[in-house]
């Protein structure tokens, strides 16, 4: 557990909830999501929009819909196998709110490359802390 909630915050996570009697670490973090080429369309679609409404129409609604920012919500179950390792499950959610603060998206992150990512630095850091390195 600790191991874990070690590579976590190297990750840029803050911990949230720890329970250690269930294996459970609960963390999170808020990161860019603003795609740049999605804003600067919407922010040319918006000026076009005013200088052909001669200035009647002006507004910031397309650019005020672009993705903002992103939070990343992580929690990992760890459990004791019956050949004495210890089984670990880890699940990343993903909540994208927009420029006006609104909710835009939510979704379960399914990329294996994110969860080979984690995988890979927990069994590191476990192997470390299990051989006092």
């Amino acid at each position: 557990m600790a191991a874990a909630a070690a590579v976590l915050q190297d990750m840029g996570y803050t911990i949230d909830e720890v329970e250690p009697s269930l294996g459970v670490i609960s963390a999170s973090k808020r990161a860019d999501a603003t795609n740049k080429m999605e804003a600067l369309g919407s922010l040319t679609l918006d000026s076009m929009k005013c200088a052909l409404s001669f200035l009647l129409a002006c507004s910031r609604r397309h650019y005020g819909e672009i993705d903002d920012v992103q939070e990343i919500r992580l929690t990992l179950v760890s459990m004791p196998r019956v050949d004495g390792a210890v089984g670990v499950r880890i699940t990343v959610q993903r909540s994208v709110y927009d420029k006006r603060g609104r909710l835009s998206e939510q979704s379960t992150v399914s990329d294996a490359d994110v969860y080979e990512t984690l995988f890979a630095k927990l069994s590191k850091a476990v192997f470390l802390e299990r051989h006092g390195i």
